[in-house]
């Protein structure tokens, strides 16, 4: 009989199991639509990234940060209105270089936080917290930050869960951004080029009006100077 029961659980856990990949998947495919159908706007790709991250992690907020030079920049947020409100009047815009925030991620390991509570500082409404560092080539380019309103940690299996799904986010975040940037350059060389094209068009023209415009003046002043003689000297006309 134990070994019944035994069986069933395993059974049961690789059910569970099958069911994470499946929503994980689901997830990645969901970015990636939002990606494909927006390959000009990175907003899209940030809130498919969140709504995903939540549902997949039964949270009831996220929050997606952007490194910069200056520390880490708010995105996109989504969730609960009113939880979005509240988090959204609280957190800076710009966390910058050595906050509190910032100082999270240096790590470049997930972090959880059972109880906001706990912690120094308004929380927002927040209690339970989960962030994860978007790494590129060991480094830390954003964070995704997941929150719930009630006391109520994150399983092991979420957060693998989660950093897997972070990772998969990142590599097709990254692969937009190098692309808009490619995109970027070609249209700065195409307008270079469109300049450069009216530049010597604009030559073109001052060239070619020039010519007649000063033949004309030429033959204005000798018309001048013939009809200046004394007497007019009409026959050089001729």
């Amino acid at each position: 009989m134990n070994d019944s029961i035994h069986g069933e659980m395993t059974a049961s856990e690789l059910q569970d199991r099958a069911t994470e990949l499946i929503e994980q998947q689901t997830a990645i495919s969901e970015v990636l639509r939002a990606i494909a159908s927006s390959p000009h706007d990175l907003q899209p790709c940030f809130d498919a990234i969140l709504d995903s991250a939540t549902r997949l992690c039964r949270a009831d907020i996220g929050c997606l940060h952007l490194s910069e030079e200056s520390g880490l920049r708010l995105v996109a947020m989504r969730g609960d209105t009113l939880l979005v409100g509240r988090v959204r009047s609280s957190l800076p815009v710009l966390a910058e270089k050595g906050s509190p925030l910032d100082r999270l991620v240096t790590g470049r390991l997930p972090i959880h936080i059972p109880d906001f509570a706990a912690l120094e500082g308004d929380n927002a409404g927040v209690r339970t917290g989960l962030l994860v560092p978007l790494l590129k080539d060991k480094e830390t380019v954003g964070m995704i930050a997941l929150g719930r309103k009630q006391v109520q940690s994150f399983t092991e299996r979420q957060i693998c869960l989660f950093a897997d799904f972070a990772a998969q986010a990142t590599i097709a975040l990254e692969s937009t951004r190098r692309e808009r940037q490619y995109r970027e350059a070609q249209m700065a060389l195409a307008h270079a080029n469109r300049v450069a094209t009216m530049g010597q068009l604009t030559a073109s023209i001052t060239h070619e009006v020039n010519q007649p415009i000063t033949a004309a003046i030429t033959y204005a002043l000798a018309a001048r100077r013939f009809l200046g003689a004394d007497p007019p000297e009409f026959s050089r006309g001729g």
